[in-house]
């Protein structure tokens, strides 16, 4: 999945959506209610990076018990930062968990406690993604295009990842807790990522783990451990998949600077999906592998 989201529906529709509760009474689990960035009321977002501030749907026992749950809504940090961290900086490119590294041998200590304790979800309206269209090349800068070493451009086409009904995506995701040398306290999220399919492997080799309605529950669940939530760490089903729209955009997307509803505008791509039979390749945005 790249490194680029959207939200473009107001609060509201967030806390009806995902059955939230505006919880005041319990602010210091986790933070104040979703509405506002420190004094800024929340508007559409069409271009969100990390280092950004994200919704994010969680639970939390409610006086210290787990059969009784609160589910808020909360802003945090788009790059986790975990408890033990030196700096603020460690969460900079840990906008990302491959879901490889959550569990067994292979488990990373930095997503191996959040991932029994501290799941969550991040709601979204759509995904940028950018499938690279020729062979070699390396990182660009951004544009769209990409330069090798030796000055051949390298095309890229982005793509918004969306459902073709207009609902909202809930990407499966972690979160965690930090306190600064300062005492500054700091909530922060992850996204899971999976090998992609279906459609996906077209555009890039990885994808978010996108849940399924019927999975938010128990996903979010404070009594289930990963083991309880293993099924779901998976790629999508197909009929997840089929849900989608994979919508060519222009590469404006591709500067932080810009963010605005044109972002997701259908333009005509410059190769179609089906004609470039080439693997996909490490595009030139940040990438959640």
């Amino acid at each position: 999945m790249c490194g680029r989201y959207t939200v473009t529906v107001d609060p509201e529709t967030l806390y009806g959506e995902f059955a939230c509760v505006e919880d005041e009474e319990h602010t210091d689990l986790v933070g104040g209610r979703y509405g506002q960035y420190g004094g800024d009321i929340v508007r559409p977002r069409y271009n969100i990076a990390p280092t950004d501030q994200v919704p994010v749907v969680l639970e939390r026992a409610n006086d210290g018990e787990r059969s009784r749950p609160v589910r808020r809504l909360e802003a945090m940090r788009w790059g986790l930062v975990p408890s033990w961290a030196k700096d603020l900086s460690v969460g900079n490119r840990m906008f990302n968990a491959r879901v490889e590294g959550l569990t067994g041998d292979e488990a990373k200590p930095a997503f191996r406690t959040a991932v029994e304790r501290r799941r969550c979800l991040l709601p979204a309206s759509g995904y940028y993604e950018w499938r690279k269209l020729d062979a070699g090349g390396s990182r660009g800068s951004g544009d769209g295009r990409n330069r090798s070493a030796g000055g051949k451009t390298q095309r890229k086409q982005a793509y918004y990842i969306t459902p073709s009904d207009g609902s909202m995506l809930a990407f499966a995701g972690l979160w965690e807790f930090w306190r600064s040398p300062q005492g500054e306290p700091v909530r922060s999220a992850t996204v899971i990522t999976v090998p992609a399919a279906g459609a996906m492997t077209q555009i890039h080799d990885r994808m978010p783990l996108v849940l399924p309605r019927e999975a938010w529950d128990a996903w979010l669940d404070l009594r289930a451990g990963a083991a309880t939530v293993q099924r779901w760490l998976q790629p999508p089903a197909d009929e997840v998949l089929d849900t989608l729209e994979l919508r060519p955009v222009g590469n404006r997307v591709g500067s932080v600077k810009n963010d605005d509803k044109e972002l997701i505008q259908r333009v005509e791509p410059a190769v179609a999906l089906d004609d470039v039979p080439t693997a996909p390749e490490e595009a030139d945005q940040p990438t959640l592998l």
